[in-house]
């Protein structure tokens, strides 16, 4: 309220009815539903409404069941997916991920320092499982499509691609640079996806099981708590390091100072470290189940190298003067 001298007290409010109507529910008879579509009578309105609520509550878990349907065609199927394939879909992943870094900020020039064999063969590594899962369950689809002669109708092809447009629109991106084509592939093997997933899972015998997000999980809190715990004290041993490093600096310089002699490693230990200790290691891509697209992206970033962990600036014991340099450069 604006006047807050109003607020609480008692008001009266003269106000015109314009118009008043009164909802009645119709009779349900053979001729009541011949109304609503020739032909159709009062039991078999019953059934289409009965199937669209159960289609509509059906939407709440299609993404879980196509994602069930999905891992078990790729674990029953049998093919041999060629290096080469998987190495195409790679880069491509790659590339897109490079881009997204792009779009969020990142200077051209340390994208170039991240683009390197051995970031793409851990990058491959680690996304080799889905991309061969993805290509198993693409082989399977489109099999079963053809055994079965699933056809997509072109009308629905016609309403999606609309419907794409319309949103673009609205989002107030332009259509005029759109593949027609290319798009229209796209919907179809989509919509032809979704058909084969409803067969299957008309044809199996499915079980909904549903899962009570709301309920505590202490297991998951105790292991979000010492994960938690763990980045806060690699936090503190980063920044005791940075600590360090300037100690020795300056050291270095003071000696530099008082006696021009330099130091040299000796090249037999340097190698033999460097055996000891290999740059480049197997990362297991099994540790990024379960994890969603984001947390994924961002764990293969850490693990490549490609993002450096600072302390937490919203942390009481950060210490802005240790990142000083930093934020200079």
């Amino acid at each position: 309220m604006k006047n807050k001298e109003l607020a609480g007290k008692e008001a009266i409010f003269d106000v015109e009815i314009l118009s008043a109507s009164r909802r009645s529910l119709p009779e349900l008879t053979d001729e009541f539903a011949n109304q609503v579509r020739e032909g159709l009578t009062v039991d078999l309105l019953k059934e289409e409404l009965r199937k669209a609520v159960d289609s509509q509550d059906a939407q709440e878990y299609m993404g879980a069941r196509n994602a069930a349907l999905g891992k078990a065609l790729s674990e029953i199927i049998d093919v041999e997916v060629p290096d080469t394939l998987v190495t195409n879909q790679a880069r491509e992943k790659y590339a897109l991920m490079m881009t997204d870094m792009r779009d969020n900020g990142m200077a051209d020039e340390d994208i170039k320092k991240m683009i390197n064999p051995e970031n793409f063969i851990k990058y491959k590594d680690i996304e080799k499982p889905d991309i061969v899962r993805d290509f198993k369950i693409s082989m399977a689809v489109d099999e079963i499509a053809r055994l079965e002669n699933i056809q997509v109708p072109a009308y629905q092809v016609e309403e999606q691609i609309q419907s794409l447009k319309d949103q673009a629109a609205k989002d107030g991106q332009s259509t005029d640079d759109m593949d027609n084509e290319q798009m229209r592939r796209k919907v179809e093997s989509t919509l032809e996806r979704r058909m084969v997933y409803d067969l299957l899972a008309d044809e199996a015998d499915l079980e909904v099981e549903y899962v009570n997000e709301d309920e505590f999980d202490e297991a998951l809190m105790e292991k979000l708590a010492q994960e938690s715990l763990q980045r806060e004290q690699e936090a503190e041993q980063a920044s005791e390091g940075k600590q360090q490093d300037d100690v020795v600096a300056t050291a270095a310089v003071v000696e530099e100072e008082v006696s021009e002699t330099v130091t040299v490693q000796d090249s037999a230990v340097s190698t033999e470290e460097s055996e000891a200790n290999p740059s480049s290691e197997e990362i297991d891509a099994s540790k990024y189940d379960g994890m969603d697209q984001e947390e994924k992206a961002f764990n293969i970033l850490k693990d490549l190298g490609m993002v450096e962990l600072h302390a937490d600036p919203d942390s009481p014991d950060f210490d802005p003067s240790l990142y000083a340099d930093e934020e200079e450069e």
